[in-house]
């Protein structure tokens, strides 16, 4: 950008001349602006800040419910196996009775 400034000066000096007013109002609006952007950067940021710690809480909650499921599954899978075992006997006692008549 420097260098398309450079050209057009050598070009014509006069289309690129300002007087002092319009040089501190083109300060005025950089600075403005610049402030603008470091207020919105500085919001963005402690947005992102609340994100991750909100991300971060809900990790630790998948983790206890995780472990709540897992425990539940585990008494699932116990009481199905202690089911079987008693239909396998209950099975037994049955086919016994009717093999002994």
């Amino acid at each position: 950008m420097q260098k398309k400034l450079e050209k057009r000066l050598l070009e014509n000096p006069k289309s690129i001349s300002m007087n002092k007013a319009q040089v501190d109002k083109w300060r005025e609006g950089v600075d403005a602006r610049l402030e603008e952007l470091t207020i919105m950067s500085a919001k963005r940021n402690s947005q992102l800040f609340h994100i991750d710690e909100t991300v971060q809480d809900i990790k630790v909650m998948v983790k206890e419910q995780n472990g709540r499921v897992r425990l539940l599954e585990q008494q699932t899978s116990a009481m199905k196996a202690i089911g079987s075992i008693i239909a396998i006997a209950y099975s037994a006692v049955i086919t016994w009775l009717f093999n002994r008549s």
